[in-house]
């Protein structure tokens, strides 16, 4: 009986680690890996870096993120506080095209933004 019980503790835990290692789901598009001037002010841009970290620069104001990728969709986890409103987790659709960056926002309608390479 105790055998069995170990068995099945130690199947749960490979099954839940199997679960977690999946749910990570996406890398780094190094097409990405730069910084990106908003395309009116490079006042706002974005920098991504090639292990998966970076920053957006709004005004002076920083926020550092962990990115990945995942077909044309990009995953921006910010970390640290963010400030009410504004959204932890973003989603968007990206698009490279040359020295522009266009990001299509998954979570709020309407939101498209363009950005060129640095």
């Amino acid at each position: 009986m105790k055998r069995v019980l170990s068995f099945l503790l130690v199947s749960i835990l490979l099954v839940g680690v199997l679960a977690l290692t999946g749910c990570g789901g996406g890398s780094q598009d190094e097409n990405l890996v730069g910084t990106w001037d908003f395309e009116f002010s490079s006042e706002l841009h974005y920098v991504f870096n090639d292990d998966g970290t970076g920053h957006i620069n709004v005004f002076g104001e920083i926020a550092e993120f962990n990115w990945t990728t995942s077909g044309e969709q990009l995953r921006i986890n910010r970390t640290g506080t963010v400030p009410a409103g504004e959204i932890r987790n973003e989603r968007w659709n990206y698009t490279i095209d040359g020295r522009t960056l266009t990001m299509e926002s998954r979570q709020m309608d309407d939101t498209i933004l363009v950005f060129i390479r640095r």
